[in-house]
């Protein structure tokens, strides 16, 4: 790593468009180092939860004691608003205590996937808190005896409810799908394994398939882990990157049927699920319980769809950039400018953050200020870390922020969108209390690509040098590329999972893999002649862990097309940015279409899907012009 000084110089040869460094910044590389002698400078800090394993084994036989302490406190529960006030306060107790003692073991855990330690202190306190949610079976139908004008004279009546109320309102909505208390508790209980595909599947990914090596055109030998796959898919040497990603899916490969029987698993959990709460579908048991309606997530399919062309003008581009013949899938990843090779050390990175979120006044700034000096980052890669990058909002504490930062743009604009997760959590956590301080999964990924919008408009207003701005520029249309069109590919990929297995079917191998190509071929213009979809592409689904999380990835895509309108307004007018304060302070206290549309988007038109799709191609046109600039100048 550069001493602080020569990072801030670097920084300001950005901000100034002068030209860029011979030499890159040597970026820290921890990938095959234990995960104990990495330095503590790059760690988070998991000590803010818990000193160490014996203070966890404290607190985790202390909170096992208090769950039977529900059993009293829930005999004639709803008889007052005091009675209801008391099993309320040791619910939230249990809960906030047990979630810190879930949070400590999964994400040291995700340190080093292969330590069994955490694996074990995870399923000890997921057992305690499944055990928990069975002894609260009884719970949905006595709200639902209660009724809400009772309840309504119970919140009022009782301070403690009132954090409580939205959730009770959520419950009484859920009347048609609440089932008696035995069934409830027999549901509840079934939470011990229901997560066991996505486990076994992470398990294979991320641990125990075991990695071929490959010969780079260099002659360098790499063992391909998933941190080698993705720094090594985005190589500037077309055979490199296409034999690293050729290499990858075939090795993914060996294991499609055993993906595929664990993704069959998942999937038929969710139908049995939707089945036994009598819901039409899948996709309607995944979205009433927060008000979403489903021509939400079809309207994205469908308009996405309806509006390939940006996309496909994008691909056409870059091949001509990257002076391809032929774009094949191979080359998605690289970088369209191949002049620039330009790293970025981790100080430069937090340092353009800052600036890029400025705009967003001193509270703010505040919040994340405290995310680099106070421990809440892991930042490099390390032997055993599992892969990938998120934000774990704790109550009371603070959130977690996982990276495995290698320097490229795309991790800088990470580090800005994992810190937008973490501030909606810190802000909403501060402004709400338990459980309200939770907000809804359908807003979760607003605040993270807001945070990417805003460092995209950072860098193209401060930088000079043309280049630069055609590669950065590139490196934000891969992401909006990641994340408006693959995220709908995939939701659409689950939609037609879901609606194959709830007609009787089951998940092939051969059906998976079939679907999966059909589709990567429909989006990226394979027939078209856009791009050329190789067939061994047909088993990346069996990579995506997303696929076990029943119909989540869909709103990575509607968060895009949210953040984008929500960005554009806050920098230019100083009365949406308060809303849009307002907005990540408001955590769960509504329902989030609600939530949203007070921050001013509304997703029940397709309106702000169209709009995201014109600006996606509004920025490919500026590339465009922006790569004849330079062509003309170098002629």
């Amino acid at each position: 790593m550069l001493p602080r000084s020569n990072a801030l110089i670097l920084t300001a040869l950005i901000v100034s468009g002068a030209p860029m460094t011979a030499n890159p910044p040597a970026i820290p590389d921890y990938a095959l180092t234990e995960r104990a002698q990495v330095p503590e400078a790059f760690k988070w800090k998991a000590s803010d939860l818990f000193a160490d394993e014996a203070a966890w084994r404290r607190e985790f036989a202390a909170v096992k004691a208090l769950v039977p302490t529900l059993d009293t406190l829930a005999k004639g529960w709803t008889a007052s608003p005091k009675a209801m006030g008391d099993f309320v306060a040791r619910l939230d107790e249990i809960e906030v205590r047990g979630t810190r003692l879930m949070q400590y073991a999964s994400l040291q855990g995700d340190m080093d996937l292969g330590d069994p330690r955490y694996q074990k202190m995870k399923g000890e306190i997921q057992a305690v808190l499944v055990e928990t949610g069975a002894r609260l079976a009884f719970m949905g139908p006595d709200i639902l005896a209660l009724g809400r004008e009772k309840l309504e004279a119970y919140v009022a009546a009782e301070p403690r409810l009132a954090a409580r109320k939205v959730g009770f309102l959520r419950t009484l909505r859920m009347k048609d799908h609440i089932m008696a208390e035995g069934e409830e508790r027999v549901a509840a209980t079934a939470g011990l394994f229901m997560d066991a595909p996505a486990d076994a599947a992470g398990m294979l990914n991320n641990v125990d398939m075991p990695h071929r090596k490959v010969k780079l055109s260099t002659g360098e030998e790499i063992v391909l882990n998933t941190a080698a796959y993705n720094k090594h898919r985005a190589s500037a040497v077309p055979a490199d990157r296409r034999l690293v990603m050729e290499e990858h899916f075939k090795e993914q490969a060996q294991y499609r049927n055993t993906f595929a029987s664990l993704l069959d698993a998942s999937v038929k959990s969710h139908v049995f699920n939707a089945r036994i709460r009598k819901y039409g579908s899948c996709l309607d048991a995944a979205l009433y319980p927060e008000a979403i309606d489903p021509a939400v997530y079809r309207n994205l399919v469908s308009t996405v769809k309806a509006h390939l062309g940006p996309l496909q003008r994008l691909m056409k581009l870059r091949a001509r950039m990257l002076g391809l013949p032929e774009m094949r899938y191979g080359d998605v990843y690289a970088s369209a400018v191949k002049s620039v090779d330009r790293k970025f050390t981790y100080e430069e990175a937090r340092d353009l953050v800052l600036k890029a979120t400025a705009p967003l006044g001193p509270e703010y700034a505040g919040g994340i200020g405290q995310a680099f000096t106070k421990g809440w980052v892991d930042i490099y890669p390390n032997k055993g870390k599992q892969s990938g990058a998120y934000s774990s909002g704790v109550h009371g504490v603070h959130p977690f922020v996982k990276m495995n930062y290698d320097g490229s743009f795309h991790e800088v604009s990470t580090l800005a969108h994992e810190l937008g997760h973490a501030m909606h959590s810190w802000l909403s956590d501060a402004a709400q209390p338990w459980p309200m301080g939770e907000y809804p999964i359908f807003l979760a990924e607003i605040a993270s690509t807001f945070n990417e919008n805003l460092l995209m408009h950072h860098m193209m207003d401060t930088i000079k040098d043309d280049t630069l701005k055609l590669y950065l520029l590139d490196s934000y249309l891969e992401t909006l590329r990641g994340t408006l069109f693959r995220q709908t590919l995939f939701a659409d990929f689950e939609l037609a999972m879901h609606e194959h297995v709830e007609k009787g079917q089951s998940l092939t191998a051969d059906w998976l893999d079939a679907k999966y190509l059909e589709l990567t071929r429909l989006y990226y213009g394979h027939d078209a002649g856009v791009m050329r979809v190789d067939d061994y592409i047909k088993t990346e689904w069996s990579s995506i862990p997303h696929f076990y999380y029943n119909f989540y990835v869909y709103q990575y895509a509607t968060g895009i097309v949210s953040s984008m309108a929500l960005s554009e307004a806050a920098l230019k007018d100083p009365a949406a940015r308060d809303r849009y304060l307002a907005f990540l302070k408001s955590g769960g206290s509504r329902f989030p279409l609600e939530t949203l549309k007070s921050a001013g988007v509304d997703l029940a038109t397709p309106a702000p899907v169209e709009a995201a799709l014109k600006a996606f191609d509004d920025m490919v046109g500026r590339m465009e012009a922006l790569h004849a600039r330079i062509q003309a100048g170098t002629k």
